[in-house]
């Protein structure tokens, strides 16, 4: 199998389960080592490090939490201590919650902020003096940033400024480092969380006709199918592609 990521190092945050754990496992399937974080089970994360290893590279666990604002330096340093630079960085660890502005408290306001926008920025920030020759950056967004649903506003603007800055550090950081900064756009994804949330009959009373409407198919991505284009925006055959919110909603959401 061809190894296009062979000898780059990535950083997954939230890697330990759905979408995260589809990512790190697809880079390492096309050659990376793989840093994943995690935040409540260990376990689960070092289940995920030995399918990495499956592939013939090195993987590593880190706890982090996205609320806590020394994690960024912390992921970065335990990266360097292994494999001395940080070729990839996939900003994936995310948290919701649906509320309505009259229910947002500042604390829930402060934590989404924080893990959603904070901590991918600032991971960033740390690894800059660790790049790689040819660094790429992918962001998770989500057709919340565009999609205008009620009762997450706080959520879809964090997402939509994720957007923002992704265009805006494609500028600052490309010539400077080489680097490629992108975005991916993903709706409904086929994880745990979806399947337990669509137990609530008043939740798929709202996303069931969504997904019937899906242009591509009537049906939620899968994660794998999102992994494969994070893994795409890493490889070098990308190198023109910076500064792009990719839709990967099956059209849920047009771009």
């Amino acid at each position: 199998m061809s190894q296009p990521l062979k000898e780059k190092n990535a950083i997954v945050t939230g890697g330990s389960r759905g979408i995260g754990k589809a990512i790190a496992l697809d880079l390492a399937s096309k050659g990376a080592n793989v840093l994943v974080t995690y935040v409540n089970s260990e376990a689960e994360a070092r289940s995920v490090c030995s399918e990495i290893e499956k592939h013939g590279v090195q993987s590593l666990a880190v706890r982090a939490e996205g609320t806590d604002r020394s994690a960024p330096a912390a992921i970065v340093q335990a990266a360097v201590e292994k494999w001395s630079k940080v070729d990839i960085i996939v900003n994936n660890a995310a948290t919701g919650g649906d509320f309505s502005l009259l229910d947002t408290t500042e604390e829930k306001f402060e934590e989404l902020t924080l893990v959603n926008f904070r901590f991918p920025l600032f991971l960033i920030k740390a690894a800059i003096p660790h790049f790689g020759p040819a660094p790429r950056i992918v962001n998770i967004s989500s057709i919340y940033a565009r999609s205008g649903h009620a009762n997450c506003s706080v959520y879809s603007t964090c997402k939509g400024a994720l957007e923002t800055a992704t265009r805006s550090l494609a500028t600052e950081l490309g010539h400077k480092y080489n680097a490629t900064i992108n975005c991916v756009e993903p709706g409904p994804v086929n994880t745990d969380l979806w399947k337990k949330a669509y137990e609530d009959e008043a939740y798929r009373e709202v996303w069931e006709p969504e997904v019937q409407r899906t242009p591509a198919a009537p049906r939620v991505a899968e994660p794998h199918e999102v992994a494969h284009v994070v893994s795409f925006l890493c490889d070098e055959k990308t190198s023109w592609t910076s500064g792009s919110v990719v839709n990967v909603n099956g059209g849920m959401v047009f771009l």
